[in-house]
């Protein structure tokens, strides 16, 4: 007929039930038969700890707050001797990180147009690293609780106020690869190796939840290719070490493109050795990049270009090169992602280098000749765009190394500043412009969705090819199974299936509106 000892209900109540039933079980070992161990412990557990579970849970949300770890591992060993306790537990603890999460999003600038990809990460990283130490620490890494923090991190790291306030929901994904691309440049100012591949382990912990991934590897590999194009790598090593990270975590599919990117920057420099080998005379500061068509994200020049006279020559010898390596082969020139260096040496003593790019070369190089242009004279001797030619002289007036005259909207006289001065040796006259740059991501964005388009109907065919006949409802919840890379929305698989309808891929069984037939 024992009643167990008399629960005490205070703010210390945890405490107090934990060191009751230690209490409990110690005069049962010493005074009471092993047999009735059991059978105490369960009626000193619904005394204890089942009676006052709504307190319980009350004081687990202010333990939380208050940050009681210690308090909240005692919590978890009473409650987790009763079979159905712990449930509750672990919704309490999965919207308590939620709302953590969504705060600190907040708090790093969520509200505003741009977010500072490095913040928002951080923002992540510290969230997720304080809850995994208490579910670690506190709940003994139990699957539940594991799952709740899952689930709250998925939660909150792929829709919260930065994406609401972009309608984006692929928001995540992209600032994540810009975060990638800061720790891979040069200008990184994380100088070991060994912290930079630490801090690159914490970003696979992000990526693992984030649900768009086919968004961060369009970013990372337009990203990646500016880094290896412009030779900005803090470190190939760590480049190929990044790829074997997500090749690992998504497969080889979805690292394909990345990894031939990769090897194409080794191949290319054993070209170039090649190709100075095949001069006749040493061919000083000149180097080419082959890339493979298909997996790099740059599309080939529409517009026509007029090489400068001064680098024609490498230009032809190149091709000719080429063509005698490998017969039957096309290069196209891809002159946008072209970069020189000019020196500047009008006045004695004072010496600058130019970095620019190929289309500010082309323009420079004309005041060789000349001290003024037109700026229909440059853009015959160059053949670029108006506008692109536009965006360039106005460019390049703004680093004070031309001068434009004339009313705004009509065209003038473009003159070499001969009184240029700077303090600085180098310069850096390839700054790509804010409207590039922008136009750049919402290109991403769009070539993202025309892809998903189209890997839904793969998705479609190749279910339908499998199962020769289908229902309509069976055949969504497949699409959404197999698509790993991001989640299919139902309306863009009916838009899908409606496309293959009318390609004559699949059809509507006769009779039957919700079942589709594979043609073959």
């Amino acid at each position: 007929n024992y009643e167990g000892p008399k629960a005490v209900v205070s703010t210390q109540s945890t405490g107090q039930a934990h060191k009751r039933l230690r209490e409990e079980m110690e005069r049962c070992d010493k005074y009471l038969d092993e047999s009735t161990r059991s059978e105490l412990e369960q009626k000193c557990v619904h005394v204890l700890v089942e009676k006052h579970l709504e307190l319980f849970y009350a004081e687990f949300v202010n333990l939380l707050d208050n940050e009681k770890n210690e308090d909240i591992g005692r919590m978890y060993e009473l409650v987790v001797r009763l079979p159905t306790g712990l449930q509750h537990l672990k919704n309490l603890l999965e919207n308590h990180i939620k709302t953590v999460g969504l705060k600190a999003v907040e708090a790093c600038g969520g509200g505003k147009e741009s977010v500072d990809p490095k913040e928002y990460v951080k923002a992540l990283l510290e969230v997720h690293k304080k809850y995994n130490d208490l579910v670690t620490t506190s709940f003994d890494k139990n699957p539940l609780f594991v799952q709740a923090l899952d689930k709250a991190c998925t939660g909150f790291m792929n829709k919260n106020c930065v994406s609401e306030s972009t309608n984006n929901t692929g928001k995540s994904p992209e600032l994540l690869a810009k975060y990638c691309n800061l720790l891979l440049k040069k200008s990184s100012r994380i100088s070991a190796e060994e912290d930079l591949e630490s801090i690159l382990n914490s970003v696979m912990v992000i990526f693992k939840y984030i649900l768009e991934k086919d968004v961060f590897q369009r970013f990372y590999r337009t990203l990646l290719a500016h880094r290896l194009v412009n030779d900005t790598s803090v470190s190939h090593d760590l480049e190929g070490n990044m790829i074997s990270k997500l090749k690992q975590e998504c497969g080889f599919e979805y690292t394909s493109k990345l990894q031939k990117m990769y090897t194409d920057t080794h191949t290319s420099r054993d070209l170039n050795d090649r190709f100075h080998e095949f001069c006749s005379s040493p061919v000083p500061g000149f180097s080419i990049m082959v890339l493979s068509d298909g997996s790099w994200p740059f599309s080939r020049p529409s517009a026509e270009f007029n090489v400068p006279p001064e680098l024609n020559v490498y230009h032809e010898k190149f091709s000719q090169f080429y063509d005698k390596q490998h017969s039957g082969r096309k290069l196209s020139w891809l002159y946008n992602q072209s970069k020189g260096e000019l020196e500047w040496s009008r006045k004695p003593k004072s010496t600058h280098r130019f970095q620019c790019t190929m289309f500010q070369t082309s323009i420079l190089l004309l005041f060789n000749h000349r001290v003024s242009y037109t700026v229909e004279e440059i853009q015959a001797n160059t053949a670029l765009e108006p506008e692109r030619l536009d965006q360039i002289l106005k460019q390049l007036v703004s680093f004070n190394v031309l001068r434009m005259s004339g009313e705004e909207g009509t065209p003038g006289m473009v003159e070499l500043n001969l009184d240029f001065s700077s303090r600085k040796i180098r310069i850096n006259l390839a700054m790509p412009l804010k409207t590039e740059s922008k136009q750049e991501t919402e290109n991403t964005h769009q070539s993202v969705r025309e892809d998903r388009n189209l890997v839904i109907q793969a998705c479609v065919v190749r279910i339908m090819k499998d199962r020769k006949q289908l229902k309509h409802s069976l055949l969504l919840a497949e699409v959404m199974q197999q698509l790993h890379n991001f989640q299919p929305s139902v309306p863009a698989i009916k838009k899908a299936i409606g496309i293959l309808i009318d390609k004559e891929y699949i059809d509507r069984v006769e009779g039957e509106n919700d079942l589709y037939q594979y043609r073959a």
